[in-house]
């Protein structure tokens, strides 16, 4: 399925209106089945669509077999559908895991990452130029989050797009685990806003630094201090404000 459509727009500049032709980011449904029975629906950007499912169970703790595209608009897990049972998981490509955790339940499920890792500020101020430097996507149609995994160093691991924040994450999470990735000496780097799901599936993971181009909310903030991950917001050239455990990110 292509993950990026040419539409036809009305386009104006500088007081001219006049018909052009656009490239725009697809957002389309994939459907969850467990044993053959639908469980959820994920709206997301066509591509990587195994680890999106790998990385999404893995953050809502679901225990599950072989993961197999049987459709290219649906994947069969090998578990029960009781697996799902009370879970909203994601009805659309904005709102992450619907029915959100709170932290007494995330505690249950996760422990606070313990990694001694420390990164500089320097090193995270190089990070939003490389990011978007391998956002190929994002180039023709400037409509894709990113998530990107970076070596406490600034060299890029691997990077995910999709339209929804969530399912860049769940992407990039779904390959570290197939390529057994030790979190512990990587960070996060985000392309948008630090919600507190983007933080709470960086601590499932056990990654120990979360950094943004843009704002985090204040439970992504309470999350990261309780569970002892490093946040930074706006980091923008030399610029960045820190949220959480500052004494992983060295320099003034």
């Amino acid at each position: 399925m292509a993950r990026i459509l040419e539409v036809a727009i009305e386009r104006s500049r500088d007081g001219v209106r006049g018909d052009a032709m656009d490239r725009v980011v697809v957002e389309a449904p994939l459907q969850l089945r467990a044993r053959g029975v639908p469980v959820a629906t994920i709206m997301r950007t066509p591509g990587h669509d195994l680890e999106l499912v790998r990385g999404l169970l893995h953050a809502e703790s679901v225990t599950a077999g072989e993961i197999t595209q049987v459709e290219e608009d649906a994947v069969e897990i090998a578990c029960e559908p009781a697996a799902f049972a009370g879970r909203g998981l994601l009805a659309s490509a904005a709102c992450g895991v619907c029915g959100r955790v709170a932290i007494a339940d995330l505690e249950l499920r996760a422990t606070s990452v313990e990694s001694d890792a420390s990164t500089s500020l320097q090193t995270l101020a190089g990070l939003p130029e490389k990011l978007r430097a391998g956002q190929a996507v994002f180039d023709d149609t400037g409509g894709l989050h990113a998530a990107a995994l970076f070596t406490l160093a600034g060299e890029r691991v691997a990077l995910r797009e999709d339209v929804g924040r969530h399912n860049a994450v769940d992407k990039l999470v779904g390959w570290a685990l197939s390529e057994r990735v030790n979190p512990a000496h990587h960070l996060l780097f985000l392309s948008g806003r630090a919600g507190y799901e983007l933080v709470q599936k960086a601590i499932m993971f056990g990654i120990p630094i979360v950094a943004s181009v843009s704002a985090p909310s204040s439970l992504a903030i309470e999350l990261a201090e309780r569970f002892n991950v490093a946040l930074a917001g706006f980091v923008r050239g030399n610029r960045a404000n820190v949220y959480a455990h500052g004494w992983r990110l060295l320099g003034s």
